[in-house]
């Protein structure tokens, strides 16, 4: 049985009194199984290539007794329940495993938002409003639970160039970028605050060509009064351009830019304004991440931010204080130091407390993918040996997930069988657990 939806937008206010009644059948109309806590794996159809991840997004759980089980096998193409986004849906997870949030990606529902009650194998109940996002944040907005019950979606849109001058003598001269931000209450699913604003880097860069091009991983700080948001800076190149057929220049990005420092979008928590931008001195890196959370907030409640970027510090997690919600650039950790490699890229990570987080990496110019555990405190570093590592490729991961000691990988080489791989945080073990089985093209990507 699939529910079907009841679809509406808001139209400015951001509340909604649409709701849905609490359904406790599952897909087939069984009962709802009761257990302490779901393992959900998630895996993306090719749509074109191999791997790209973009024809849609398939969802089963298990228990974590399952998850644990090598001999327990599951193929979440041909066993799951899809996820309604026209490409890969930009899926979260409640910690305790026992709903999801997705709000779809591009097509015609690009923007709306669904919470679905997990009730084991391909059962994703609906529940809750649907809520319409993209008049605020667009049909393809970044998001991330950022806080208990809380989501944040964000854009950021370069604006137009602003140039002088006339044809052909044209003369570059500035780009600012608008941000859109809301949050989302998970629990009663609708908009609790919405934001625009326009942000400009220092006048220097800008003057250079720099611009906010994307932001990404909103996370709300321990004391709940601030909103962290990673940046992807790019840089146009400002004298070179093409002529477009209504005589205007056309000033392309240029992709081998020097980069400036990491910087980090600050709004005040939980009104979403007073923008303002940060800046690491430890990284030229950027902050915002592809597709999965980059950010947590520590054991000491600072904020512990990795980077992003091939050749350019995207080995460095980086420190947000908790007192003065700046960077601290008296601490840095490097996982090349850590590890002993260069040029290391974090794809993504998870921080699992007591300055211990797990690290998903590649390196950049090489083949492969790998899975290191990290001591931010002491900036060591351990990495797994795991068969295959050479052809894994984890560009696409979007969750790691924890259940008591036990941290959750999804571990398969795109098209290809794999596993659910179980580490203990805190001896550092690592176990095979369930098999993962796969279709041509396709991969896993997250255990929520």
């Amino acid at each position: 049985m699939r529910n079907k939806f009841l679809k509406f937008a808001i139209l400015g206010a951001v509340t909604s009194t649409v709701f849905f009644s609490s359904c406790e059948k599952d897909n087939n109309g069984g009962e709802i199984k009761d257990v302490d806590r779901w393992i959900t794996v998630s895996g993306a159809k090719m749509q074109d290539e191999a791997g790209d991840g973009d024809g849609g997004t398939m969802v089963f759980s298990m228990t974590v007794d399952e998850a644990r089980d090598p001999k327990y096998s599951v193929n979440v193409f041909d066993q799951g329940e899809g996820v309604r986004s026209a490409r890969t849906a930009r899926l979260q997870g409640s910690p305790d495993g026992k709903y999801l949030y997705n709000i779809q990606y591009t097509g015609d529902d690009g923007g709306v938002f669904n919470k679905y009650r997990v009730g084991g194998g391909k059962n994703i109940i609906p529940e809750g409003n649907e809520v319409a996002t993209a008049n605020y944040v667009s049909k393809s907005p970044r998001w991330l639970i950022a806080a208990p019950g809380v989501g944040i979606a964000v854009r950021g849109t370069a604006n137009p160039v602003v140039f002088t001058g006339t044809s052909p003598n044209f003369v570059y001269k500035e780009v600012s970028t608008k941000i859109d931000a809301i949050s989302l209450d998970l629990n009663d699913p609708k908009i609790t605050h919405t934001s625009t604003a326009e942000i400009r880097l220092p006048e220097a860069e800008i003057k250079a060509g720099y611009h906010i091009s994307r932001i990404d991983v909103p996370i709300v700080n321990k004391a709940g009064n601030k909103v962290y948001i990673g940046v992807q800076i790019s840089r146009i190149n400002t004298t070179g351009f093409t002529i477009d057929d209504k005589g205007n220049p056309v000033f392309a990005t240029d992709r081998n830019a020097a980069k400036v420092d990491a910087r980090t979008l600050v709004l005040d928590y939980p009104s979403l304004k007073n923008p303002k931008l940060i800046t690491s001195t430890k990284t030229k890196a950027n902050t915002n991440g592809y597709r999965s959370t980059m950010q947590y907030i520590g054991t000491d409640g600072h904020v512990y931010q990795a980077t992003s970027g091939e050749a350019t510090g995207g080995s460095r997690i980086l420190r947000i204080n908790s007192a003065t919600n700046d960077y601290d650039n008296a601490f840095e950790f490097n996982l090349d130091k850590a590890l002993g490699v260069t040029n290391s890229y974090i794809e993504t990570w998870k921080y699992v407390g007591d300055g211990i987080g797990f690290v998903v990496y590649s390196i950049a110019g090489q083949k492969g993918g790998h899975i290191a555990r990290i001591n931010l405190k002491d900036n060591s570093g351990t990495k797994y040996t795991i068969p295959g590592e050479e052809n894994l490729a984890f560009r696409q991961i979007q969750n790691i997930a924890t259940y008591g000691d036990e941290v959750f990988i999804a571990v398969a080489e795109v098209g290809k069988d794999g596993n659910v791989y179980v580490f203990n945080k805190k001896t550092g073990d690592m176990k095979v657990g369930a098999t993962l089985k796969n279709k041509p093209g396709n991969q896993y990507i997250g255990v929520y």
